[in-house]
């Protein structure tokens, strides 16, 4: 008992020198945050302007008022800082210039590595978004009503960020591996970049989307990262369709994690079989 209680004292110590490692490294390079954050914000910034001129005095546009809008737009912004992973580049690169070799013979998983890297860039965008935040909040004050009955800081929301960070990861972690198979990878990941725009809540909450897109897309993984947790915020979502997307949340975690452990098994002895 008291082996395993220092077994686990010093696994922590480990990762929280690597945790530092990476987070250290992030505040080294300020301008790439900063330009990434500006690059997730400009939809936070043009889509409600586009709505807000759409509402021409109405009320309401499928169930969002002009307040709800601006609101579901400001959370996906925060959400895009603090939940959406982009490591696969970060793979590729370690895979094309031959870093990669040097992670096998280290004492933990490459997988949580990753994680680790992953989660220091999350924190330092989501504290370089504070003041982004708090300017486009006072570019919209018109239009925003602060009730806080009218949206949802319950279990339900952060239960949906933390599976929706899971999502984003065990797909970009498998995606990144796809470099120990192939040389040219950019290409792979700007095509799943691009169903990920459209559909991931960044241009508009699933339900504007017209009956026959929506069906299909309800069950692809990329609304459930960003889209659906601010849906449930603004309280846009019924209890059976909050429950069915955790189940399809869960469910594409399961396949990105499988498809990554085939990945990795079979794209190291490929790696491994060119003689590194």
């Amino acid at each position: 008992m008291v082996s395993a209680i220092n077994r686990g004292i010093r696994a922590l110590r480990v990762w929280g020198v690597v945790y530092g490692v990476f987070f250290s490294d992030a505040l080294v390079y300020p301008a790439n945050a900063f330009t990434w954050l500006m690059t997730d914000a400009v939809p936070a910034v043009i889509m409600p302007l586009i709505w807000l001129s759409a509402f021409n005095g109405r009320a309401q546009i499928n169930g969002y008022s002009p307040s709800h809008i601006v609101i579901y737009y400001i959370v996906v912004l925060f959400l895009s800082c603090a939940v959406e992973s982009h490591i696969m580049w970060e793979i590729a690169s370690d895979v094309k210039l031959g870093k990669f070799t040097a992670y096998l013979t280290r004492p933990y998983s490459y997988m949580a590595y990753c994680g680790a890297s992953n989660l220091s860039w999350r924190l330092v965008r989501s504290l370089a978004f504070i003041p982004l935040f708090a300017g486009i909040l006072a570019m919209f004050h018109r239009w925003v009503t602060w009730n806080p009955s009218e949206y949802h800081f319950g279990w339900q929301f952060w239960l949906a960020i933390l599976l929706g960070h899971i999502l984003s990861f065990s797909i970009s972690y498998g995606l990144g591996l796809i470099a120990l198979w192939v040389i040219e990878t950019q290409s792979l990941f700007h095509m799943y970049y691009l169903p990920l725009i459209i559909f991931n809540g960044q241009i508009a909450p699933l339900s504007f989307f017209p009956h026959a897109v929506r069906n299909v897309a309800i069950f692809l993984p990329f609304n459930y990262t960003l889209g659906f947790p601010a849906q449930i915020f603004v309280g846009s979502l019924t209890n059976s369709a909050i429950n069915m997307g955790f189940a399809i949340q869960i469910a594409w975690i399961a396949i990105a994690l499988v498809g990554g452990a085939f990945l990795w098994r079979g794209g190291l002895r490929r790696y491994t079989a060119y003689g590194i």
